[in-house]
């Protein structure tokens, strides 16, 4: 993401190019309520949750939960289908062993 889009090298150059733009927005309609500075886009700082060491864990837990988000994909169809198997055979193979437990259980019990 650029921030600087649309910004010349210099701050000086900025400062006056956007000096300029206000006092032409300025000098097209004159207003009755005082003109207050506006904050630079640097000196802005973004939205962050206040720094509490209760809440330190949560919110790091947060961002690992969107940053997981943020690199998931849905999977096309070939992909759906190999996990469906591999998932289908992982269940077979854990019922089976149940199975033969079970069984070697009763002829142990009997």
């Amino acid at each position: 993401m650029d921030f600087n889009q649309g910004r010349t090298e210099t701050p000086d150059q900025n400062e006056d190019n956007s000096q300029n733009a206000e006092e032409s927005s300025v000098s097209t309609h004159q207003s009755a309520e005082p003109e207050q500075p506006k904050p630079k886009t640097e000196d802005r700082k973004p939205f962050a949750l206040p720094s509490i060491p209760v809440l330190q864990p949560i919110t790091n837990k947060l961002k690992e939960y969107k940053r997981v988000i943020q690199i998931t994909k849905k999977p096309d169809m070939e992909e759906f289908k190999t996990t469906v198997k591999a998932s289908a055979l992982g269940i077979a193979i854990i019922g089976a062993v149940g199975f033969i437990i079970a069984i070697i259980a009763q002829l142990l019990t009997t």
